[in-house]
């Protein structure tokens, strides 16, 4: 990986700096908060701007900008994942809040720079899966999905409240208060990220180490007039550093043995990255994504929970990054109202997602999956032909409620993915959530575009486009009937066959 050798003064910086503790789950958990609180106060102020700038076209351009970047994320997310896994989470993490953050401050201009920027925010993949991998490393297997579990939470308490904030500052103070604001609190979790801290991979720790010892081993043989071979033969290992000396003194003899102490704690150092990396090594080779998907035409069930992923997450993610624009420029909502039914879906998303290991341990994962749908389904409908606001109100709860669909679906797919292969078939997951989450937007702005009426020229008034909605209510309707064909046979053996049954 030398073509990001760049990095590495990143890394040693930042790996240097050893944070405030250990590193555990409240880390990940402070950074998802501050960055989508910060995003959640610019909620009113980015439905400002981006009315005052492309008037009835901003439902497609809301969807173009949010679709680009999240297929931009699809693509940049899991090589950023592959970053972190040699360079260390802490750098990737801080890549992608800086990125993300950077088009803030540009909502202040008038141009068309902060879309532009906006659009392309996602090219050091997101927050959230950075901190996910963050919580991966400082959690063991048991508690790692109650570690997953808060890092979500934060993310719906961070724009809970932060849309009605954001919009009172604006009425009080105007919205370039409102943006500075959140450009400051950018700024703390930045700085957060640099000086409290912690890097959570260990081995990353241990590689920065070995590269101090050799930078040290150069500067003791300048000082003990060592030729430039024998320097080049210690940094290679091929012999041990020792003082030279004409006559063997007390004091080259201490010296002597306090190197090669060194050397023999970097040998450790060395012999325990070496096994650390084959072993990675032989786990990829083992959880080839190719592999996992030539395997998976196998498998009918996680072919089925592939399929039931896109269908579901894509409407969804249309709905979610289009729907408080849709409200107020065709609906006539106020700023208010649409700041309020924002924090109630974030905290019933909350709510139902704690509650979602009660209700698999009631119904199973798989009626899980059919309950997510089934409320997916209905939300899609109130928003198609609904025409009073208690209508969107209601189907603002059910979007909350069917917030459990991703972690069900993730819950199916790890019960009928054999071991060896259960982390693969879960990124295969994650990518295909990535895609539809690009292709959502994307695809509801071009909607919205087609079927819009342009002679409606005030988006004060009542002026519904229930086509989108129709089409995604048809994609979740499909996906309920698909979950009917997940069975009970998997590509494990028979005992892990049996015991996960047991779960559904």
């Amino acid at each position: 990986m030398a073509q990001f050798k760049f990095l590495r003064p990143l890394v040693t910086v930042l790996v240097n700096r050893s944070g405030i503790g250990k590193a555990s789950v409240w880390h990940a958990v402070i950074v998802t908060f501050m960055h989508y609180f910060s995003w959640g106060l610019l909620t009113v102020p980015f439905i400002e701007k981006l009315s005052g700038s492309f008037g009835n076209r901003v439902l497609l351009v809301d969807g173009l900008v949010y679709g680009v970047r999240g297929i931009l994320g699809f693509v940049t997310t899991p090589v950023m994942g592959a970053i972190s896994d040699f360079r260390g989470r802490k750098v990737v993490m801080l890549l992608a809040v800086a990125t993300t953050y950077a088009p803030i401050p540009f909502m202040m201009l008038k141009s068309w720079w902060f879309f532009a920027i906006l659009t392309v925010s996602s090219i050091c993949g997101s927050t959230y899966s950075s901190s996910l991998a963050y919580v991966a490393d400082t959690t063991s297997v048991e508690n790692r999905s109650k570690g997953y579990g808060f890092v979500a939470a934060s993310f719906g308490a961070g724009i809970a409240f932060s849309p009605s904030l954001g919009n009172y500052l604006m009425k009080s103070y105007g919205s370039a208060s409102v943006i500075l604001i959140a450009t400051i609190t950018g700024m703390m979790n930045i700085l957060f990220i640099i000086f409290a801290v912690p890097e959570s991979l260990v081995l990353k720790e241990k590689k920065v180490m070995l590269n101090e010892m050799n930078d040290n081993k150069v500067e003791d043989t300048k000082a003990e007039d060592i030729s430039p071979k024998e320097k080049k033969e210690i940094l290679n290992g091929e012999v041990k550093l020792t003082v030279e000396s004409k006559k063997p003194t007390s004091q080259n003899l201490v010296a002597s043995k306090e190197q090669d102490q060194e050397l023999n704690k970097e040998e450790n150092l060395q012999n325990d990255l070496t096994e650390k990396e084959k072993d990675d090594t032989e786990s990829l080779n083992t959880s080839d994504l190719w592999k996992v998907l030539r395997k998976s035409r196998k498998d009918k069930n996680l072919l089925v929970i592939y399929f039931i992923t896109f269908l579901s997450i894509w409407p969804f993610a249309g709905v979610d990054s289009t729907a408080p624009v849709y409200l107020k420029t065709n609906m006539g909502f106020e700023y208010e109202e649409v700041s309020m039914m924002l924090g109630l879906l974030s905290v019933l998303a909350i709510t139902s997602n704690i509650l979602l290991g009660y209700i698999m341990n009631i119904v199973g994962a798989k009626w899980s999956i059919r309950l997510g749908l089934l409320l997916l389904f209905l939300q899609m409908l109130f928003f198609g032909f609904g025409t009073h606001h208690w209508m969107y109100w209601l189907s603002s709860i059910l979007a909350a409620l069917a917030t459990i669909i991703p972690a069900a679906n993730n819950a199916v797919a790890s019960i009928y993915a054999s071991p060896e292969n259960r982390g693969a078939v879960l990124g295969i997951i994650s990518g295909i959530e990535c895609l539809s989450e690009g292709v959502g937007p994307a695809f509801f702005g071009l909607l919205f575009f087609i079927f819009q009426d342009d002679s409606d020229t005030d988006l004060k008034v009542n002026s519904p486009i229930p086509m989108p909605f129709v089409i995604s209510a048809i994609s979740v309707f499909v996906a309920i009937v698909l979950s009917g064909f997940i069975q009970k046979d998997t590509l494990g053996n028979e005992e892990t066959r049996d015991a996960n049954e047991s779960h559904l």
